[in-house]
């Protein structure tokens, strides 16, 4: 949990410098209303009335919401979620004040960012202050993992299709993919959570003599064989004493956890869900089981996976002993101030034999979800939207990337992964973070047949999937 806790705490903070605005529905609506009153105006008096009639028709008039002063409440973990508060405001912080004086007047209302801060117990928090009949927040932002299935199902929190014009651009694919639950949108945000890529070292794949795995990537031929191929090439003994300096691989955040996990969703496998998207245990499909031979194969038959696993592969990857590391984008900063002679690559895990795209997979993704029980629920959704930045924030987004990515091609891969995100969502279920680990372990070091070692897990994860759904009825 302490490792989620730390990763989901940046991602709520890199997800709200560049989330919250944009005004919705009203600007557009206001916009097209005048167009149709100057057309009203050309026309002859007697036809006002039926003109007027069709104007309504086409565009009504938003109904004006008076609050009467309260107070809309938006509950975080972190500190400095309101941009207000801060100290040296950015072009975003100052975007995003603006659109909260504006919702401010037009809703008659404050807004208040409040802070939760024992992560462990946020849940908990949200569930009692909601039964008692007053949320600590009427706009929560609440891990994906947290919501889905349990909070959704006990009806904590409220879908918001009806209130959101789901159709417009604006709203982005992971928005409408992570925070969605049996055909309801449930979250809100416009900025997708830090990808989990590969970095590589473009000045050790030019010493060695590899083909750039950017330039694989650009012809699609950025696949498995590929990626096997370049990390035995990789792997040497530099000095002829008989023992592996540089790895093809110096392993990934999470050891090779996340790595495994990457692999899996690369081959369209899924560990929790079958095809029609139902919970479901599902390691043991065909194409996770050639996911899990895939990572055994790198392991143990090739060795171009740093051995033993290091605890910290990003630190083995710095000091040159890897040309690959998996790793979140945001490690980005750490890894160039420690590599300064060093040019850095980042790009998507290879795509396996039963995909035919590139996509980045992430289980920590978090938006804000309406709480049921607030007393301002029916509005609440149209607020958290008009103070959203939308396409203006990723726009700034962007901007930081130019300024911060090494070269074009792994800002190019960057951007990219923006568009190209899912969900990893086994994170939901009790122990399965530690029952996936358990098979990792045993088809790397413990060098049992994948086959051998999903059967191992499977009664105690159906039994958890079982509990999980008995539970969040």
């Amino acid at each position: 949990m302490k490792k989620m806790k730390g990763l989901s705490m940046l991602l709520a903070i890199m997800l709200f410098v560049f989330t919250i605005a944009g005004c919705s529905g009203g600007s557009s609506q206001e916009n097209g209303s005048n167009d149709s009153n100057k057309a009203v105006q050309q026309e002859p008096a007697k036809e006002d009335g039926k003109e007027k009639e069709k104007e309504q028709a086409a565009a009504p008039e938003e109904q004006k919401i008076d609050l009467g002063g309260d107070t809309i409440k938006i509950g975080v973990w972190y500190d400095d979620a309101d941009p207000r508060q801060s100290k040296d405001k950015s072009p975003g912080e100052e975007e995003q004040i603006k659109l909260i004086d504006a919702v401010e007047k037009k809703y008659n209302c404050k807004i208040e960012f409040v802070k939760f801060g024992d992560y462990n117990k946020y849940v908990e928090n949200f569930t009692t202050t909601s039964l008692s009949g007053t949320p600590f927040a009427d706009i929560v932002l609440l891990e994906l993992f947290w919501a889905f299935p349990t909070l959704a199902n006990k009806d904590f929190i409220v879908p918001v299709d009806d209130k959101l014009d789901l159709n417009d651009p604006k709203y982005i694919g992971w928005m409408k993919n992570g925070g969605s639950f049996k055909g309801k949108q449930y979250g809100m945000t416009d900025s997708s959570p830090s990808p989990y890529g590969i970095f590589y070292n473009k000045t050790l794949v030019k010493k060695l003599g590899l083909e750039d795995p950017f330039e694989l990537q650009q012809k699609g031929e950025w696949t498995w064989e590929k990626f096997r191929d370049f990390a035995k090439k990789a792997t040497k003994d530099t000095n002829g004493d008989g023992k592996t300096d540089i790895y093809g691989i110096a392993g990934a955040y999470g050891k090779i956890n996340s790595f495994t996990e990457q692999i899996i969703y690369s081959n369209n496998g899924r560990v929790d869900k079958d095809a029609s998207g139902n919970m479901k245990f599902s390691l043991d499909g065909e194409n996770a089981v050639e996911a899990l031979q895939f990572v055994s194969d790198l392991y143990n038959k090739d060795k171009s996976i740093m051995q033993p696993i290091p605890e910290d592969a990003n630190k083995e990857f710095v000091a040159g002993k890897g040309v690959m590391y998996g790793g979140f984008s945001w490690e980005l900063g750490g890894l160039l101030d420690n590599m300064k002679n060093q040019e850095l690559g980042f790009v998507f895990f290879p795509k396996g034999p039963k995909s035919d795209k590139y996509v980045s997979y992430t289980p920590f993704g978090n938006m804000f979800m309406v709480a049921k029980y607030s007393k301002h629920a029916d509005v609440a959704a149209k607020i958290m939207d008009e103070i959203s930045l939308h396409d203006t924030g990723r726009k700034l987004a962007q901007q930081s990337w130019e300024s911060s990515y090494p070269n074009k091609e792994s800002l190019e891969t960057r951007k990219a992964m923006a568009d190209s995100i899912d969900y990893i969502s086994y994170y939901a279920i009790p122990d399965g973070e530690k029952l996936f680990e358990g098979v990792v372990k045993d088809i790397t070091t413990g060098k049992i047949s994948p086959s051998t070692a999903v059967d191992k897990v499977k009664p105690q994860f159906e039994a958890n999937i079982n509990k999980l759904l008995q539970d969040s009825k």
